[in-house]
């Protein structure tokens, strides 16, 4: 008991109150029924119709916390083979039709569709909508092999639907913070993310090869990153990836990841889970290109060094990006991600996996080969 009220309290110190009690809501459904005392937020104009499929706790604490609060958008239908989450979802955002059934939804009502179910079913969800002319988000991974690879860049040539991708961290504050000192350098650059993970059982769905294993479901966000820092300057023309493993009878845990670019580029990736957060996965960046140093702690304070320059910044509530990359939609005027760098770094998470689970440990990675290309 006293160990849960500790984490509440700091969940309410990272986060702050509303954000913290959808996240109680989400692990707790039965709060929901209770808690009346969060306003509805509004917003004039017109609100888009929304679909959500897959009502877990991700959807429940964060996309539809940050979508309710734009106020942009309406909860018009949902789905998910879990009745109790369904239940509870539609109860709580008032969803206007449930979906029993996947084959029940009607895309034809709906202006997007938010698919945050598990990590294989994405792929499936999205050409579905797509094919239907309907825009999606898709939460990482965006694909978990290379048939769902291929199959999503022929879809996405076929349809003019908007996609976007829940790859979160390049829309963080201090990510952001970061490039707005580096712009305009294109020389070599070194980045290490050093991230404490949750510990998961075994048997646990997310270490399931056909659901991408923890490759799929925990490392490709810091690929993505390391991708997209690539592409402040010109993308190299090649990647040398090195893949080193703790344990082999369990290589998707305690493993490190290193790629060095044919232009000079360094970059090593840590993911260990030897204890668990007590706030979650914890995550120490550094960032060195020219002059610019710059560490990142937790998404929750960050310093910069840039010459004789220094800023230290603290970030409340924590920011790892969610926001913005939930709201590419409501927003891409401003702020949305380029889908070229998401199909770079989701070809270079799938070979990765593919590394990890065959026990390769060297490979060449060729961003522009036609392997990775959509048509």
């Amino acid at each position: 008991m006293y160990l849960n009220l500790l984490k509440v309290w700091r969940f309410y110190r990272i986060y702050g109150l509303s954000r913290t009690v959808y996240k109680l809501m989400g692990r707790y459904r039965a709060l929901g029924r209770l808690i009346i005392v969060f306003k509805d937020w509004k917003r004039g104009g017109r609100k888009y119709s929304v679909g959500v499929i897959g009502c877990g706790q991700f959807a429940f604490a964060t996309i539809g916390y940050f979508l309710k609060k734009s106020g942009g958008y309406r909860f018009a239908q949902a789905y998910d083979s879990d009745a109790g989450a369904l239940v509870s979802f539609c109860e709580f955002y008032k969803v206007g039709r449930p979906a029993k059934r996947l084959e029940d939804l009607d895309f034809s009502q709906l202006d997007i569709v938010y698919i945050a179910s598990n990590h294989a079913s994405h792929a499936e969800y999205a050409i579905r909508a797509l094919s239907q002319g309907v825009s999606v988000y898709v939460e990482k991974p965006l694909s978990v092999n290379w048939d769902q690879f291929r199959a999503l860049g022929k879809v996405f040539s076929e349809n003019k639907a908007d996609v976007f991708v829940g790859y979160n961290r390049p829309f963080s504050q201090p990510i952001a913070r970061l490039k707005q000192f580096n712009a305009g350098a294109v020389t070599p650059l070194s980045l290490s993310c050093f991230v404490v993970g949750h510990f998961i059982d075994s048997d646990h769905w997310y270490r399931d090869p056909n659901e991408g294993t923890r490759v799929c479901g925990n490392l490709g966000h810091w690929l993505d990153l390391s991708v997209h820092l690539l592409c402040t300057k010109q993308l190299p023309e090649f990647l040398d990836i090195r893949v080193a493993v703790a344990d082999p009878e369990n290589p998707d845990d305690n493993l490190a990841v290193s790629l060095v670019s044919s232009s000079g580029d360094l970059i090593n990736l840590v993911l260990t889970s030897r204890a668990e957060p007590f706030e979650g996965i914890n995550e120490t960046i550094s960032f060195n290109q020219d002059d610019l140093i710059a560490t990142i702690t937790d998404f929750r304070e960050a310093r910069f060094w840039k010459g004789h320059r220094y800023l230290h910044e603290r970030y409340r509530p924590k920011d790892v990006g969610h926001k913005k990359a939930i709201l590419q939609h409501l927003h891409q005027r401003n702020y949305r991600r380029n889908l070229d760098e998401v199909r770079i770094s989701t070809a270079l998470m799938l070979e990765v996996k593919d590394m990890v689970l065959s026990g390769t440990r060297e490979l060449r990675f060729f961003p522009a080969a036609d392997k990775y290309i959509w048509t």
